[in-house]
């Protein structure tokens, strides 16, 4: 077997598990809505300059010795969403992870309404069922979690609610029947020895005059066997003030995959979601250290960045996804220091202006000999793969920026994107 069909055959299943420890989460990008175009009144409204924001997943699994790739499972997002009425759901009817078990009927939906003089942002999740490996101690089924977050602004303050659910444990031993385990009450978490630590319920609400945060989250469990965490229908909602000129918005994450021409899709990882009121001058993100598939699949140093700040004048924002390498194939095809970023400003009344200063990529090589890739130009590795570095696509009131794309050239349809930063700003 010659080293280009060694490649082929230890990535595919780290691709295989990528793409299918995200199956079905396909989501609507949080970009901004367009606030309507008369505004004379509405800018008179106390309601004017509140944004709306509400992310859910139904499953989260981190930590220990887990594959990667199981992020969130049926994500959605509301970005700063100033049209009341605006929805996103998203869901997954199952989805197995090696060595951990098997998640099914998961729904999510993330929405804004008004209400009378009020406006209100909702976040809910459902998972009907989380089903643990056997072991030699038995089975654990956690069934029936939910959990709403509302967060809300009623002309003259700021509210938080949130609530959660959980209709059964279920513990199954290795001789006997399954057992209906009584539901641990909040703070006060049951185990199963040699399984899990589980937790019922969590919530989070913060509340002051300029915004108001809810945060509820099902189920945490602590799985012993693999030092894990699991997070079962979790739930953020948020209403923001001070968003009426200009409204942030995008995202950055360090990689994303995209298998069998966007049927199925990995997770961003790790993702920024910027806040609509922008971070206010902060340098804010998320790192993983590595993430390693196996299979022949080894990201190294994976990292999201983002800032914004709005002036008396212009809006300025960048998102920057970034990787200190890439190992495909075992050596097969090596990257290192891929950087995307996408700078957007936006003038008080002059149009918006984009940049792509900080997008690089350090140094490639393909079967032990260093390639040239200026970031103008398309790299093809005869029957392993594609590279399209700075792949930039103009979005409306802002940019979108892929550091490198690589396109394996064996028929699966996989593409990887290193260094993805989408930022808007709109008015």
């Amino acid at each position: 077997m010659d080293r280009r069909t060694t490649f082929k055959a230890r990535l595919m299943p780290a691709l295989a598990m990528l793409a299918g420890a995200a199956l079905a989460t396909t989501t609507a990008l949080p970009a901004a809505t367009a606030a309507p175009a008369a505004r004379s009144a509405a800018t008179t409204s106390p309601l004017a300059d509140i944004g709306l924001l509400a992310n859910a997943y139904g499953t989260r699994l981190a930590g220990g010795d887990i594959p990667a790739g199981s992020g969130r499972t049926a994500f959605a997002v509301m970005g700063c969403s100033a049209h009341l009425g605006a929805s996103r759901s998203n869901h997954l009817a199952a989805i197995d992870i090696p060595s951990f078990g098997t998640i099914s009927g998961v729904t999510t939906k993330v929405w804004s309404a008004k209400q009378g003089g009020s406006v209100h942002s909702y976040a809910r999740s459902s998972t009907a069922e989380v089903r643990l490996v056997q072991s030699g101690l038995g089975r654990l089924s956690l069934r029936g979690v939910t959990s709403l977050a509302h967060a809300w602004y009623d002309g003259k303050r700021f509210h938080s609610q949130t609530t959660s659910s959980v209709a059964k444990l279920v513990f199954t031993p290795p001789a006997g029947d399954p057992q209906v385990l009584p539901l641990p009450a909040p703070g006060q978490p049951i185990t199963v020895p040699g399984l899990a630590t589980i937790r019922v319920g969590g919530s989070k609400k913060v509340v002051d005059r300029r915004h108001a945060l809810a945060f509820a989250v099902g189920l945490r469990v602590h799985i012993i066997p693999t030092d894990s965490t699991l997070w079962v229908s979790r739930g953020a909602a948020q209403a923001v003030a001070g968003v009426l000129n200009g409204k942030f918005a995008g995202y950055s994450a360090g990689t994303e995959v995209n298998v069998a021409g966007g049927l199925l899709t990995s997770g961003r990882n790790p993702a920024s979601y910027m806040p609509c009121q922008g971070t206010d001058g902060r340098l804010q993100g998320a790192d993983d250290l590595d993430v390693n598939a196996g299979g022949g699949l080894h990201i190294e140093a994976v990292s999201s960045k983002q800032w914004a700040k709005r002036g008396a004048h212009a809006s300025k924002a960048w998102e920057q996804g970034s990787v200190s390498g890439v190992n495909l194939g075992d050596g097969a095809l090596v990257v290192s220091a891929v950087v995307g970023r996408a700078t957007v400003t936006r003038g008080a009344k002059g149009p918006v202006t984009r940049s792509t200063a900080g997008t690089r990529i350090g140094s490639i090589t393909a079967n032990g000999e260093r390639q040239d890739l200026p970031l103008d130009q398309t790299l093809e590795i005869p029957g392993l793969a594609k590279l399209q570095p700075a792949v930039v696509t103009k979005v409306a009131g802002g940019l979108k920026v892929i550091g490198l794309r690589i396109t394996l050239l064996d028929g699966s349809g996989a593409v990887i994107d290193l260094g993805v930063a989408k930022t808007t700003i709109r008015k």
